[in-house]
Parts: C-alpha cells; sequence; structure tokens
C-alpha cells in the first residue's frame, strides 16, 4: 500500500473515529479486528481523495464503511478457511499415525441433517403401508445404513428374495414422486440402496 501524503493522513486524523464507529455498529472486537479495519480505512481515504467522482456521489463514511465492510467479509472467509484447513490437519492422522479421528461438525450440518431426516421420515411414511412386513424391515435397516449382506443376513433372506424386495420398494419409493408428495432428495437414498 502506498503512504498517504501530508493532507491524507491529516484528513485521516480527523475521522479517525469511523472505525470506533464501525467496530461498535458491528459489535466486534477491537483487538481482533481493528487493524484489519484500520487498513481499510486508510485504503478509503487513499480513494476519497485520488477518485474525485467519489466525492461527488457519496460521504467519506459511506466509502469508509463499505471498504470496512469488504474487508470484515474477506477476514470471515479466510477465518473459515484457515478454521477447516486446521480441522483437516487435526482430522488425518493420530500420534500412532494410522487413525483418524472424529471431526468437529458445522452447526449447518447438524440443520441440514435434522432436514434429511425429516424428509426420510415423511417418505417412509408414505411408502411404508404399500410394503410388506419383510420390505418395510429391510427399508428401515437400508435407511439405518446397512449393506444389502447385512440386511440380508439380519432378516435371514435369501437373495434373489432380497433383490425382488429391493426392487419393489424402487417401485413405491418412485411412485410417492410421481404423485409429488415428498421432496426428492430423501427418494434418492432410498432408491440407491
Amino acid at each position: 500500500m502506498e503512504a498517504l501524503n501530508s493532507k491524507e493522513r491529516k484528513f485521516a486524523e480527523e475521522n479517525h473515529g469511523l472505525i470506533y464507529s464501525f467496530l461498535n455498529y458491528y459489535r466486534l472486537s477491537e483487538a481482533e479486528h481493528y487493524d484489519i479495519c484500520a487498513i481499510a480505512y486508510l485504503q478509503a481515504v487513499k480513494d476519497w481523495h485520488r477518485k474525485p467522482g467519489l466525492r461527488d456521489k457519496y460521504k467519506f463514511s459511506t466509502i469508509a464503511f463499505k471498504k470496512m465492510e469488504s474487508a470484515k467479509i474477506k477476514k470471515y472467509h479466510a477465518d473459515r478457511l484457515r478454521d477447516s484447513y486446521i480441522l483437516f490437519s487435526l482430522n488425518d492422522l493420530n500420534a500412532e499415525g494410522n487413525e483418524y479421528l472424529g471431526q468437529i461438525a458445522d452447526q449447518r450440518d447438524a440443520i441440514r441433517e435434522i432436514e434429511d431426516q425429516q424428509n426420510i421420515e415423511n417418505l417412509l411414511n408414505e411408502v411404508m403401508p404399500a410394503l410388506t412386513e419383510r420390505q418395510r424391515k429391510h427399508l428401515i435397516r437400508a435407511v439405518k445404513g446397512e449393506t444389502p449382506v447385512e440386511i440380508m443376513r439380519g432378516g435371514h433372506t435369501a437373495i434373489t428374495e432380497f433383490w425382488k424386495d429391493r426392487e419393489r420398494i424402487k417401485k413405491a419409493v418412485s411412485a410417492v414422486f410421481v404423485r409429488g408428495g415428498i421432496e426428492a432428495w430423501g427418494g434418492r437414498v432410498l432408491l440407491s440402496y
């Protein structure tokens, strides 16, 4: 960043309170955000003095707030990227070098899981009446994440019967989608088991 001239420095000193106004407006901690906001503020001072068209259209406070807001957003995204990288690094290998550690879940993932679970429950409520008891058990075990082999072993089902049940379940799920009652997400899971 190019140094400010004396006129720009004087202007920056006179309007320095805008940095604190910005921090207070967004309730940001001074310790964490002051440096980022100060650099953006100084860039706004340079733009204000070196781009005369800005002075005709906007107040300086508007330009400064927009620059600081942009810097705040960039910092947020950089922090998320850094945190993801750190989590990835922590999740690589443990001290023995052979096991993975559990990954810390993002809050938005939990919300998606709840929505997905609700979609699956709605789909099951629509599909279950059309299935036999054995097909219902197969479907529930598939939703729980069991493999076809586990389902066959647990249900003492022959492979031919299992595949017949699977086709019947797919038809029942497809029929629900044809009626248009349920979001398509849950069906892809059930159709692909």
